[in-house]
């Protein structure tokens, strides 16, 4: 190679996500179109919207809202940093998760972990991006949540999981692998 020959390019280097910390790539998701009221005080909301499902599991995103005109208490906080907002998804058969990162499994190699399994990818002052890995079963879907540091007190609401179950079944795969083409 000559001076002004120029090395061939080489691809970008993705990160490797583990498969459980979010949906898809390759599909398009089913839209549950909810803008579900999980808490509400004189200074602050808090609503789950944006609901994707995929045969995984589904993301939504965790929004806050605050009461105009009012100044923020934690300036130099975001509400989902050392979990002040603390969030939990319980299925109708009992089983729930939250976003505690303590809680957080840690497979090794292929191995995944049993559903659910919350995961908060994106966190700021006003909200957040959740991955919950796993479907619930069909009945009641509870959206659990308490804000200590801004006095927002344990509040649910609940969710018909039958909603986020249709919307898995018509999430639809963009490429097929060979094997199932």
């Amino acid at each position: 190679m000559s001076f002004f020959e120029l090395p061939g390019l080489r691809p970008p280097i993705e990160p490797r996500m583990p498969v459980w910390s979010r949906g898809p790539a390759g599909m398009v998701p089913g839209v549950v179109p909810v803008a579900l009221l999980v808490a509400r005080t004189d200074t602050h909301a808090v609503l789950v919207d944006g609901l994707l499902a995929y045969p995984t599991g589904f993301d939504f995103d965790l929004a806050v809202r605050r009461r105009p005109g009012r100044p923020r208490q934690h300036r130099h906080r975001e509400p989902f940093r050392g979990v002040d907002l603390h969030l939990e998804v319980g299925f109708a058969d009992g089983r729930t998760a939250g976003n505690h990162p303590r809680h957080w499994p840690r497979p090794s190699g292929n191995q995944l972990p049993d559903p659910p399994l919350l995961y908060q990818s994106t966190s700021g002052p006003d909200g957040g991006h959740v991955w919950l890995w796993g479907l619930p079963p069909p009945g009641p879907l509870t959206f659990s949540c308490e804000w200590p540091a801004e006095q927002v007190p344990p509040s649910q609401a609940v969710l018909d999981a039958g909603l986020v179950l249709a919307a898995a079944a018509r999430a639809q795969t963009l490429w097929p692998t060979k094997a199932s083409a």
